[in-house]
């Protein structure tokens, strides 16, 4: 295949230990797979050069306009807005061949390096998750307003979704809605939630978000409360530093002391603290620059230190976000 062969081109040249670096994106949708020890990386700054050097040598490759451009083209609209990656590898069996030695098949580097589309949770998604989540909403929330009732397969298939019946159920599932085959197909206004979805967060069905639940703790206290007394009550175990950036990042929220979180809805008067939060920071940069940038690249200029799975979370828990592409943020613009 013509494509994969000038793709190839960039891969072949992958070395060992470029590779120990490159797999950390490559493998990001398998937390548990693929772990390196430390001797095998290179430093911190080798790792960003090298990861930076290989992406931008596959979007190259991708915007030449050869076989491998259209066939990325292809890609990009038959997976819009969502696709499950099994379907699109079984359509498509040239994406689960190795471009890589021993073992990373072309998709991982499209998705990963050359922003064709996103991979998490078995999904392909165009142009990333929170589009295609958002775009869903939107077609829940039509249920109920349209003059004439529809059911939530017409109101998917209008706004671009290609996904057969049990596909669309595990989208809809994946996305919060519970429905049955014979509803999938039923005038609706409505649609069960699988769990009560209070913020843009991700959910489960094991119940609301750790930030839903400092929702409801402020709520209960009427009063502002510190981080380490929001963790004393809660029902289960949060790491403080990552909650603490999803607070940060969450709008619900307002910082009104250090560490110490109300609820927006009070108009308390915000914590002036020098040097604003890590997202507020990644925000400002991206605007300065007037273009996407990677997260390496905005952990890099943040003065202050916050780990990069820290960082990660804020980003994604922020709705003044959206991934452009694999670990790179845009300011998301209104209309």
């Amino acid at each position: 295949m013509e494509a994969l062969a000038e793709l190839r081109e960039v891969t072949d040249s992958v070395t060992y230990g470029e590779l120990a670096t490159l797999r950390r994106r490559l493998w990001a949708d398998e937390e548990n797979a693929y772990r390196w020890f430390g001797q095998y990386l290179p430093a911190p700054e080798q790792r960003n050069a090298i990861e930076t050097g290989f992406e931008e040598r596959v979007r190259a490759a991708l915007a030449r306009g050869g076989a491998l451009g259209e066939w990325a083209e292809r890609l990009r609209a038959e997976v819009a807005p969502v696709l499950p990656l099994a379907r699109l590898l079984e359509r498509h069996p040239a994406l689960d061949y190795p471009v890589i030695s021993p073992n990373v098949s072309a998709w991982r580097v499209l998705a990963r390096f050359g922003g064709v589309f996103e991979v998490d949770h078995s999904w392909a998604a165009v142009p990333d998750f929170l589009t295609a989540v958002a775009t869903t909403k939107e077609a829940v929330t039509a249920l109920g307003e349209a003059l004439r009732a529809e059911s939530p397969a017409e109101a998917l298939v209008a706004r671009g979704f290609k996904l057969a019946d049990d596909e669309q159920i595990a989208w809809l599932a994946h996305c919060g809605y519970r429905v049955s085959p014979v509803e999938l197909h039923q005038p609706r206004r409505t649609l069960h939630r699988v769990v009560e979805r209070i913020s843009a967060g991700k959910r489960t069905t094991r119940g609301p978000t750790a930030t839903d639940t400092a929702a409801d703790l402020l709520a209960q206290a009427g009063a502002p409360l510190h981080l380490d007394e929001l963790l004393q009550r809660m029902d289960r175990q949060y790491s403080r530093g990552p909650l603490y950036n999803r607070l940060n990042a969450d709008g619900r929220f307002v910082r009104v002391a250090p560490s110490t979180f109300a609820l927006e809805a009070w108009h308390l008067e915000p914590y002036a603290e020098p040097g604003g939060s890590s997202t507020e920071n990644a925000i400002r940069l991206i605007e300065s620059e007037g273009r996407p940038l990677h997260l390496d690249e905005i952990r890099a200029r943040l003065t202050r230190r916050i780990t990069r799975e820290g960082l990660r979370n804020a980003l994604n828990a922020t709705n003044r976000l959206v991934r452009v592409a694999p670990s790179t943020y845009d300011v998301r613009r209104s209309g």
